[in-house]
């Protein structure tokens, strides 16, 4: 048996007609051949196979380059290279104009260069349709935060998906890692859970389960997880395999716990309306009732101009209040309905808490309170202070709050008004309503700003009031850029404060 190297191989097919037997094995092999001169680029020598291939006879291919082949007309299929061989995939357009992908195996001699080609289309076809089912199922784990993962208890490892590591570590990555170490990542409220779920599973041949659990990252990070599993066994019983799926829920969860919430809050809601409505006739019965009496009572011929005066006094004290009964519910429910309108204005703030003086001393007296007193308070260093603000709000958000003081204060003072705080080379202003009244307990803070809620101490009178003062108080504060907030002691009085985040201006 004769054997040549490929060299020689070519360089006798190009010799001529003294051995054709070589020109025979060149045009009869079943992948094309084509020979390239280094020096003009152009095909020297193609068989039957690479005319077949791309539809060229071989002549016309003797007056072609690789480029004039090519579908990158910055690249032939093959060109003169530095490397003895080398191996290349190249896209490649036939005679007949349709794009084929080829594969070229070329070797490099002194003058020319061999190139055998194969049509791999197809093969490439099926390799990137699998490569982009690939990127599509990693896309969809990654969009739907899941991914697949197995167990071997003869390794004690577990493998997964990159999901599964970015689930775990916070980085798409190849998880590996043992059963005590998942049991390590497992929340430690959580971790009785797991294992006897698994144990559970495992005892009773079940061939799936499912469970729910948190976990914590490396970085500290808390996720809600769900866990699919199957579980294989061999005719004996014993376990094989665990294999499954892994998605994270923590968003999930969090939307599902804000929905119960949100329902909770919407049961406590209508429940206190309830309460509210029931309340509410007699809340309106009560002040017009006690003006038609005091009416009847003006109307007699007895009547002295003294109790006539009292008699007015009092007519005006309960039309006062259920005025601001009817106003607040109007005001409820434009907060509620995103109808209410705020103006701001530059206001002057010491001007401003000084004309509330008479007002409030006018409710003090109507609410018999000899003992107790209103102070104002505002920085006299300054000349003026002011606060673009609404003062029909700020106003109102006032009078709900020493209002709400003067019900449950009997003696001492009641301070209302402002101090100024400076951070970074910038004024804010903290309002306040300071009272020495009967406090609230530490329990009940965190409900008082809700509408429909009144309260009052067990131990002392129950004030009257339909629970709309303070949430419309909250509401207007929240409206205006701004927050409301309350310290208290039971029996010792309690200190209303709240700021605005809007341009304040000291002179």
């Amino acid at each position: 048996m004769i054997t040549l190297s490929i060299g020689t191989f070519f360089k006798r097919i190009l010799a001529g007609t003294a051995f054709n037997r070589y020109r025979q094995v060149f045009d009869m092999a079943g992948y094309a051949i084509m020979l390239i001169d280094n020096t003009t680029n152009h095909f020297i020598k193609a068989n039957r196979a690479a005319s077949e291939l791309f539809g060229y006879t071989e002549d016309e291919l003797q007056n072609m380059t690789p480029l004039d082949l090519s579908t990158d007309t910055g690249e032939g299929i093959t060109h003169p290279g530095q490397k003895a061989e080398e191996s290349v995939i190249r896209s490649a357009r036939r005679k007949d104009g349709k794009i084929i992908t080829i594969k070229v195996h070329t070797s490099y001699l002194e003058r020319f260069r061999i190139s055998l080609i194969s049509d791999v289309t197809e093969e490439y076809r099926i390799r990137r349709a699998l490569e982009l089912n690939e990127e599509r199922l990693r896309e969809a784990q990654r969009i739907g935060r899941f991914g697949w993962w197995e167990y071997r208890p003869e390794t004690n490892r577990y493998i997964g998906s990159e999901e599964i590591s970015r689930i775990y570590n916070d980085e798409p990555s190849n998880l590996s890692f043992t059963y005590q170490d998942n049991i390590s990542y497992t929340h430690p409220e959580d971790r009785s859970y797991l294992i006897t779920t698994i144990e559970d599973a495992i005892e009773k041949r079940k061939e799936s389960y499912s469970m729910t659990y948190r976990i914590i990252t490396p970085n500290g990070k808390v996720k809600a997880i769900a866990v699919n599993s199957n579980v294989r066994y061999d005719e004996n019983g014993r376990l094989l395999y665990r294999y499954g799926t892994c998605q994270d829920i923590t968003e999930t969860q969090k939307i599902m716990d804000d929905l119960i919430a949100a329902r909770r809050q919407a049961e406590e809601s209508d429940r206190l309306k309830t309460t509210f409505l029931a309340n509410f006739s007699h809340e309106i019965r009560t002040p017009l009732n006690a003006m038609l009496g005091f009416l009847n009572i003006l109307t007699s011929m007895d009547t002295t101009e003294t109790e006539k005066e009292e008699m007015v006094k009092l007519i005006e004290i309960n039309s006062q209040r259920l005025l601001r009964l009817i106003n607040d519910m109007i005001d409820m429910s434009r907060i509620e309905s995103n109808s209410m309108e705020i103006k701001y204005t530059n206001i002057e703030i010491n001007g401003f808490v000084s004309s509330m003086a008479s007002s409030f001393n006018h409710e003090l007296e109507a609410a018999g309170k000899k003992d107790l007193r209103l102070v104002p308070v505002v920085d006299k260093t300054k000349t003026a202070v002011y606060q673009y603000i609404d003062e029909l709000r700020l106003s109102q958000i006032f009078s709900n709050l020493i209002s709400n003081a003067i019900k449950f204060t009997d003696q001492g003072e009641i301070k209302y008004g402002y101090r100024i705080s400076r951070t970074d080379n910038r004024y804010s202003i903290i309002y306040f309503v300071i009272d020495t009244g009967q406090g609230i307990r530490p329990e009940r803070l965190d409900d008082i700003f809700l509408p429909f809620v009144q309260y009052w101490n067990e131990d002392t009178p129950k004030v009257q009031g339909a629970g709309l003062g303070l949430a419309i108080c909250k509401r207007l504060a929240e409206l205006m850029k701004g927050r409301i907030w309350v310290e208290s002691l039971p029996g010792k009085g309690s200190s209303f404060l709240f700021s605005f985040n809007t341009p304040v201006m000291i002179e």
